[in-house]
């Protein structure tokens, strides 16, 4: 009986010290500003690390953004962080700001990835400026060079900069803009969306989930009109800043008729290279085990996130750790 016992207390003991058992992880992730589906999508992934290893917590830690994050993840300040594809793809070439290529990141998950369409670009007018000027797609701009007020988002947060290729890549700058006596406005998709309603503003682009809420609230005070974007310009501008093509289906708003391509950005969790490749894996196994807890957070996140979108690849490799687990599960062949 007391060698039975032993046994049992010792099966016990290596249970314990698996992986579903494992300490408690009190860990930090550089994020974005406080509120958003960023933050959320922390809270998010804090419950799903909890319900695998009881008493764990994520923290997280406010930043100016993803490109502020490399930086963080690269002088070994945090061990996690948020990053959209685009900004990873500034930071691992090091364009500008960086003076050099951040190196040796790599990824654990996607929290959203770019086929979940949670930033997908859009441009959208008043339709009675658009039928004025004969305006029916991005391309008729450059054709027609209308006054045109168009807002794209604030500097500093790159999803403005997709809004900017797309106009450069159909031929059209900011300097055209003004020299077609229009202007071009740098604000947050609230600001953007108060301008638009109060008739301040002609276009507004900016990456936000079919009918997100700015959409909403601009359709329900305003005739819209979607201009369309060809595959070509999506293509290009989706490989020259990181990101992918995808599309907004005719129907998904009353006020499109016709599909149109667009560019999808996803976030991602990313870390070192030299990161505990035991520590990785773990927190990779406990979130994607626990993605009901993790989808939780967000009507959003839970209408669109699947295991295969969670653990898309991107332009970094996956974190060794991260990859065991995905191909113990068969998630990666």
């Amino acid at each position: 009986m007391r060698r039975t016992a032993l046994a049992a207390l010792a099966g016990l003991a290596v249970m314990l010290a698996g992986p579903a058992f494992a300490q408690p992880y009190n860990l930090t992730i550089a994020g974005y500003s406080p509120g958003g589906l960023v933050s959320t999508a922390g809270a998010g992934l804090d419950r799903a690390l909890n319900a695998a290893y009881p008493g764990s917590t994520l923290t997280y830690q406010t930043s100016s953004g993803g490109l502020a994050n490399a930086l963080l993840l690269d002088q070994k300040k945090v061990p996690l962080a948020f990053m959209q594809d685009i900004e990873l793809d500034v930071a691992v070439k090091g364009k500008p700001p960086f003076k050099q290529p951040v190196k040796d990141l790599r990824l654990l998950f996607h929290p959203f990835s770019p086929s979940s369409r949670f930033q997908i670009t859009q441009f959208v007018a008043n339709k009675d400026w658009a039928a004025k000027n004969g305006i029916k797609t991005v391309a008729d701009i450059a054709q027609k060079k209308p006054a045109m007020r168009i807002a794209v988002n604030r500097p500093g947060n790159l999803d403005g900069d997709v809004s900017l290729a797309v106009l450069s890549a159909n031929g059209v700058s900011q300097d055209d803009i003004r020299k077609w006596g229009g202007q071009v406005v740098r604000a947050a998709s609230q600001e953007m969306t108060s301008l638009m309603l109060d008739r301040r503003l002609d276009v507004v682009s900016f990456g936000v989930s079919i009918n997100h809420p700015r959409m909403r609230e601009m359709e329900n005070g305003l005739e819209l009109v979607m201009l369309p974007v060809n595959e070509q310009t999506a293509e290009k501008v989706a490989t020259d800043l990181g990101a992918k093509t995808c599309s907004i289906k005719a129907g998904e708003y009353k006020f499109l008729a016709v599909d149109t391509a667009s560019i999808c950005v996803g976030m991602m969790v990313v870390v070192r290279a030299d990161l505990d490749e035991k520590l990785a894996y773990n927190i990779t196994k406990g979130v994607t085990e626990n993605l009901d807890k993790y989808k939780a957070a967000h009507r959003l996140l839970d209408k669109a996130v699947t295991v295969e979108s969670f653990t898309e690849k991107a332009q970094i490799p996956y974190h060794p750790g991260a990859e065991k687990y995905y191909r113990e599960k068969g998630l990666l062949k």
